[in-house]
């Protein structure tokens, strides 16, 4: 029976800039299993997505990556890129700064991450089409607007203090929250007010270990939308103190819907937060691909 393979992207810069630290801990985990490793590793923005795209993967058991939140957008992209179904399952393996599929799915130790692709289990993920445009892209995690874009752009200004930049940043805009005109389209039904933000979720986690859609299923062939339209400070500080549990889902005025797709219009070009990247603009429109992906887990 010949040695399984499987195809690794390593992001060696990203987050903590552990990738290839991360890679030699898990690498005897694959040796023991008798399996054997093609890495890639990567050498600045887009280089994953490429990766993913073109690599020929006939023979294939697994496409697997090191990295965060970002490395995965970029090979989900690339995979879904390639314009018919793959087959192969996806393996993620923790080394960036923000890891919310991991989160979502409990597995956030590289070892156990590495053991579960060995092991070969795998389940459907599903991923969302965000068109823009002319500009298509692809997230498995969250799809953000608003005050979310607002937090983002700052915690990458504190990207040097590591994951507590997530809280500092939605801190600081917390109290300093702006409306913005836009038309919210769920499903078909338009809603048009001013809004503090909107976020749309694949995964219960985003940032780090905020749990802004507790009740999200990767795998439920639905996007979890939360929204605000109005809100005091002390309101948004009250949510930023239950987001962490959930709990925030109980308060008037967060309103949360399940759908199949969104569209999001507003009077100027809004920059969005694409599974944590900052890139693309309004008008938006998501759409669910139920079970588009398969993913060890």
């Amino acid at each position: 029976m010949p040695a399984r393979r499987y195809v690794v992207v390593v992001n060696p810069w990203g987050g903590t800039r552990r990738g290839l630290t991360v890679l030699e801990t898990v690498k005897p985990v694959f040796r023991e299993a008798g399996a054997e490793l093609d890495v890639r590793v990567t050498t600045g923005p887009g280089h994953a997505a490429r990766i993913a795209e073109t690599i020929d993967l006939a023979g294939c058991d697994g496409f697997g990556l090191v990295g965060g939140d970002g490395t995965l957008h970029e090979v989900v992209s690339g995979l879904m890129g390639r314009g018919k179904c793959v087959s192969t399952p996806l393996g993620v393996i923790p080394g960036g700064t923000g890891n919310s599929l991991l989160e979502h799915l409990q597995c956030i130790d590289p070892l156990d991450a590495a053991r579960r692709i060995v092991v070969g289990n795998t389940q459907p993920l599903d991923v969302v089409r965000v068109t823009m445009g002319s500009e298509v892209t692809y997230c498995v995690n969250i799809v953000g607007w608003g005050a979310l874009v607002d937090i983002s752009l700052t915690a990458e200004k504190l990207r040097a203090l590591g994951p507590p930049r997530y809280a500092l940043a939605a801190m600081s805009h917390i109290l300093r929250a702006k409306r913005r005109r836009a038309t919210l389209i769920l499903d078909g039904q338009a809603l048009e007010d001013d809004f503090l933000f909107v976020v749309a979720c694949n995964t219960r986690f985003s940032g780090k270990r905020m749990q802004l859609a507790p009740r999200a299923d990767s795998s439920d062939g639905k996007i979890d939308v939360m929204f605000i339209r109005r809100a005091s400070r002390l309101q948004m500080l009250n949510l930023f103190k239950k987001v962490f549990d959930g709990s925030h889902l109980s308060l008037p005025f967060v309103e949360y819907r399940q759908v199949r797709s969104f569209r999001i219009e507003s009077g100027s070009c809004d920059l969005l937060n694409l599974d944590g990247e900052l890139k693309g603009a309004t008008p938006m429109t998501a759409e669910m691909m139920p079970a588009a992906l398969q993913i060890f887990a």
